[in-house]
């Protein structure tokens, strides 16, 4: 069995969003909670589901775009929170995503 290239392990993203008068009261929004998954050499992954639902948050995590709030992606692997800058844009290079707008 090949090993994974990309290896999501419970990868979570929320956001702190204010509302209410003022902006006083904060409510978090769990727009990634604790997904995991592996993609390997030849495979495809597509994701499907209701406007709103964390489909582009994941592919931005996935590209570090977002800082998740917990979990590892692990890339060829290692932890891709830890790229350098011109590693990151290497990764970056390495992945195609393509947004349903």
């Amino acid at each position: 069995m090949n090993e994974a290239i990309l290896d999501v392990q419970d990868l979570q993203l929320h956001f702190s969003q204010r509302s209410g008068i003022f902006g006083r009261e904060r409510a978090v929004v769990r727009a990634v909670d604790g997904i995991s998954f592996q993609l390997r050499a030849g495979e495809t992954l597509g994701l499907v589901g209701e406007s709103g639902c964390g489909k582009s948050s994941l592919g931005k995590a996935l590209l570090n775009l977002h800082k998740p709030t917990a979990g590892t992606v692990m890339y060829q692997g290692k932890d891709i929170a830890g790229l350098s800058d011109r590693a990151m844009r290497e990764y970056r290079r390495s992945l195609q995503i393509i947004f349903q707008d």
